[in-house]
């Protein structure tokens, strides 16, 4: 089976990358808005990276069912856990963050490697269905959303890779507002007002 060609796959997913692009946008919004409603409550920060994996993941599920699942010309792949896509055209695709070679990370199920084998073959797909992955890459603390790349691999090995572009207008990376302190009391009791002068009373007859 020929590995995939990114000039094809391109081709076969450009009507779709906005979809795609918006999906991983509102999913890495509802994260940030999660992370900054526990600063403003007080809650330390999530301990472990695999956390905000699972948690943009958990998001992102939900958007792409949501855009996709009446899309005629996109099968929607709910598995346990996890979800695939297959477009029109033969590239079937899943949602990963990157790492530092800019592929997925998974856990090495016969599942996992059988994908991200390029040679290998999907049962009930045809044999020359391309498969690749949307990754997504934040900056080291995670308050921001950097990249959101399509990929294909073999293994272990990059093939090949490009930026889904983000569109006009759309936001960026959203900084956490940490809490203001209280305004100051200025209520009359709390006022430190100036004593008047002594005025003494002319005495009558004087």
């Amino acid at each position: 089976m020929p590995h995939p060609v990114m000039s094809d796959v391109k081709a076969i997913l450009d009507p779709y990358h906005p979809r795609i692009r918006n999906v991983v946008e509102l999913a890495w919004s509802e994260f940030r808005k999660v992370a900054e409603l526990r600063v403003l409550n007080g809650i330390a920060p999530v301990l472990y990276s695999r956390t905000i994996s699972n948690d943009v993941f958990d998001a992102i599920a939900r958007y792409a069912i949501k855009e996709f699942a009446n899309d005629s010309s996109v099968h929607v792949k709910i598995e346990t856990q996890t979800i695939k896509l297959f477009f029109k055209g033969g590239v079937f695709a899943r949602f990963k963050r990157g790492d530092d070679n800019r592929l997925g990370q998974s856990i090495p199920t016969q599942a996992a490697m059988a994908f991200e084998d390029a040679d290998g073959q999907l049962p009930g797909f045809p044999p020359e269905t391309a498969k690749v992955e949307f990754i997504w890459l934040s900056n080291d603390l995670s308050t921001r959303l950097d990249h959101v790349l399509v990929v294909a691999r073999h293994g272990n090995s990059l093939l090949w890779d490009y930026e889904i572009e983000k569109a006009a207008g759309s936001a960026g990376g959203t900084i956490i507002p940490f809490p203001e302190p209280p305004p100051p009391d200025l209520s009359d009791d709390n006022l430190v007002k100036p004593k008047k002068p002594e005025v003494k009373k002319p005495e009558e007859n004087e």
